[in-house]
């Protein structure tokens, strides 16, 4: 857990987290001794072990959101010199969508591991880069062929005809294996290949783009919603929509039920609320019920926007999220067939970083808004739409 590397110090100034013993010693025994060393920085691939706690928020001090940012402050702390105080910089990677492990609200705890913001570099953890890892799962992470046993088998079962093949499930098992099976993705290099990018730019200063398209706001008229992302951050690059009528989703959902705008959700069928953005519960119901969230056709109509149809919602529509939950090929019928990387729908076109995930709610303000307010730590890097 994220705990393990803080101090219990550090951890107490985070409500939602977990205090021990254990903790401070791990922490004692696997940072400090470094501590005498002079490091640039370091690269953060963690969060499946935390998916089960509370992810929360750094503006209202509590969860992963708040501990993530401490880690920085502290790390760069413990490494600080009078000539580099609060430089050294760090790399985070999200979490794939198999590193659940079981928990709850996968998108809730990306944005967690950015203090809340989405994207990275941020005002509450400057000079820091990040990879996305959403859209970055093993090929082979639909565990149809996983858990009917098709490998290896003298007699292959019926339901496993999608699994064998020179590029198939088992053939790609044979060559290289899961490490403590499919929670841990195995291709790398793409993870290895976002962060270069980022730290080139970041910790470097190189030209050079190191985040893909983030949310910058939205209106919503005429039984259409437009989403338009950040054009500074895009430079140069441009927002593209990828073919996704194969992978049957474009991740984008639109909110049909007000009242159940959730956060974080617990519980096996996600029928708790524990967070409902403010850091509040909002009680029980059908918080990820696919009639809650509609998933919805979009478009592109320029270079950093695109239109988000809601025929399906006969015009309703009361938030919008993107790639929140899943993953690129999660709404395809089951398969034993390879996902393709980096295959969700929004990227940029010239350097093939994907759009950052988000969530935003829709509010009335004389005409309908994207608002991120109560969700994102602040509104720094939100370009107002007029």
């Amino acid at each position: 857990m994220i705990e393990a590397w803080l101090d219990n110090k550090t951890i107490a100034t985070c409500k939602n987290a977990s205090i021990s013993a254990r903790n401070q010693k791990y922490h004692d025994e696997r940072v400090m001794p470094y501590s005498n060393m002079t490091l640039k920085g370091w690269i953060w691939y963690q969060g499946e072990k935390n998916m089960d706690g509370v992810h929360g928020n750094s503006a209202l001090n509590y969860g992963y959101g708040c501990l993530a940012q401490r880690l920085v402050d502290s790390w760069r702390q413990i490494w600080s010199t009078e000539a580099a105080a609060g430089q050294n910089l760090v790399g985070w990677v999200t979490l794939a969508p198999s590193g659940g492990e079981g928990g709850n609200s996968m998108g809730a705890m990306r944005w967690a591991q950015t203090a809340n913001y989405g994207v990275a570099p941020n005002p509450a953890m400057p000079k820091t880069f990040m990879a996305q890892a959403f859209d970055l799962d093993d090929p082979f992470s639909n565990i149809t062929c996983y858990r009917a046993g098709c490998c290896g088998t003298a007699t292959p079962k019926p339901q496993c005809h999608s699994c064998f093949g020179p590029n198939g499930y088992c053939a790609n098992l044979s060559a290289t294996n899961y490490y403590m099976g499919p929670i841990h993705p195995r291709d790398k290099k793409p993870v290895g290949d976002r962060l270069a990018a980022a730290a080139a730019s970041i910790a470097y200063g190189l030209q050079g783009p190191f985040t893909g398209p983030t949310l910058a706001g939205c209106q919503m008229a005429n039984g259409k919603i437009t989403v338009q992302f950040n054009r500074s951050l895009l430079g140069s690059d441009r927002l593209i929509v990828q073919d996704y009528k194969t992978l049957g989703s474009s991740r984008v959902e639109v909110l049909t039920n007000k009242s159940l705008f959730c956060l974080q959700t617990s519980g096996r069928k996600d029928e708790e609320c524990i967070d409902d953005g403010s850091g509040k519960g909002a009680g029980t119901g059908a918080f990820e019920d696919e009639k809650t969230w509609v998933s919805v056709d979009v478009h592109q109509v320029s270079a950093n926007s695109i239109v988000v149809d809601l025929a399906k919602t006969q015009g309703m529509a009361f938030g919008i999220r993107y790639a929140w939950k899943g993953d690129c090929c999660d709404q395809r019928p089951a398969t034993g067939a390879a996902c393709p990387v980096a295959s969700c729908p929004l990227m940029a076109q010239h350097s093939g970083l994907p759009a950052n995930p988000f969530i935003a709610h829709i509010e009335k303000h004389g005409y309908d808004k994207c608002s991120i307010g109560q969700i994102q730590r602040h509104t720094d890097l939100v370009e107002r739409i007029p």
